[in-house]
């Protein structure tokens, strides 16, 4: 099901989700409502998007870091010959 988007000049976007999950996702879902650590499918949801949201940021960064550090090496590297 696509997410539904509704959007007001001057207002946050709002983002309807509705959709049913099972199996593992389901039973995790089940397990950590137990477990207190979340309240509510709605929780659970913005909970999972900020953990991925926080992965990937950290992947781009760590790609960043990568490619200044290649960079100075080669700069470094064309500055001794």
């Amino acid at each position: 099901m696509t997410p539904r988007k509704e959007s007001n000049y001057g207002k946050c976007r709002r983002v309807w989700v509705n959709f049913p999950i099972s199996g593992e996702l389901g039973d995790t879902y089940l397990e950590l409502k137990k477990r207190g650590i979340v309240h509510s499918t709605r929780d659970a949801f913005a909970q999972g998007l900020r953990c991925l949201h926080e992965k990937i940021v950290e992947t781009d960064l760590k790609r960043a870091q990568l490619a200044a550090a290649k960079r100075l090496n080669r700069e470094l590297g064309e500055e001794l010959f």
